[in-house]
């Protein structure tokens, strides 16, 4: 019987749960089952996929079993701040195949707009959810990421939770360019049919978009600092804090000095953006759709 999102392997292991909250009704489909993506939605000039947590889940491993090759990658204030500041980047993101809001930032914005998104998909809330499906379903996961020793804790405090859980390999993320042929070849051994990438942005979105064609692996995820969690190198805050929005602020005070340029720069930054993009937009489709062209919807 599969995992529930509520399921609470986590306490196994000491750590405290992470479980997802919707904020809304989910689909009455069967998602499951299902391998297509729903039509993107532009939020800030970038494709995001309007989909609920336990749909995510399901896609990336229902892709994974079809032998589907998807690129998947998360927006937050972060990611769209350095996609509006360097136009590569933003091309890079747009190139992924599946795009989801991880940030209530994102939500926010689009819902400026008129364009709203179900909810907020930050994976380390329902990472312990999607190890414990791929357990059930066979669906085995290299990890690439972090400092030296980082990716090995991360698998097996996964493994310890999910002890059919198929870890097919490991490598930390402090290689260099010239050493990416040699990580490509590992993971093309491995067999694996999920790549786990968590290594800062935009360095792990860029080099998913170089290799992606290299790696024979069908869904290659790009998870961020999801591996600090599991290993304990990176602190999360409560989870009411977490499920408001609110994260952002435990971390800062956790590591002020390493933060605060993301957080009390960054987040104002993207605040202004948005809601001058949204302003534009929102009249944009108003007159669009006064004209009965409707909008919203991204355009490639």
């Amino acid at each position: 019987m599969p995992l529930s999102p509520s399921h609470d392997a986590s306490q196994e292991s000491g750590r405290a749960p992470r479980l997802f909250h919707r904020t809304g009704n989910p689909p009455s489909t069967e998602v499951g089952v299902q391998t297509s993506l729903p039509d993107p939605i532009d939020v800030m000039g970038l494709p995001i996929r309007p989909l609920w947590t336990d749909q995510l889940v399901e896609l990336l491993i229902a892709r994974a079993k079809a032998g589907i090759r998807t690129s998947a990658a998360y927006a937050n204030a972060h990611t769209v701040n350095l996609a509006w500041s360097h136009p590569s980047f933003l091309a890079t993101l747009c190139t992924m195949d599946l795009l989801y809001a991880d940030g209530m930032s994102v939500l926010l914005a689009g819902k400026l707009a008129g364009r709203e998104l179900p909810e907020r998909m930050t994976a380390a809330d329902y990472s312990d959810w999607f190890a414990g499906r791929c357990a059930e379903e066979g669906v085995s996961l290299f990890f690439l990421g972090g400092e030296p020793g980082v990716s090995a804790q991360a698998a097996a405090a996964l493994h310890n939770e999910f002890p059919n859980l198929k870890v097919a390999g490991v490598h930390h993320g402090f290689f260099e360019d010239t050493e990416s042929p040699a990580v490509v070849s590992a993971i093309n051994q491995s067999n694996a049919r999920v790549l786990l990438v968590g290594m800062s942005s935009p360095r792990q979105e860029s080099w998913v978009a170089r290799h992606a064609n290299e790696i024979n692996v069908p869904v290659i995820w790009c998870v961020g600092a999801l591996f600090d969690y599991y290993a304990g190198r990176e602190p999360r805050g409560p989870d009411w804090l977490c499920r408001n929005g609110g994260e952002w602020l435990y971390r800062l005070g956790a590591d002020p000095a390493n933060k605060w340029r993301r957080y009390l720069i960054g987040n104002p930054l993207f605040a202004m953006r948005a809601i001058g993009w949204a302003w534009k937009h929102r009249h944009d489709d108003d007159a669009s759709a006064s004209e009965g062209k409707g909008g919203g919807s991204w355009q490639h």
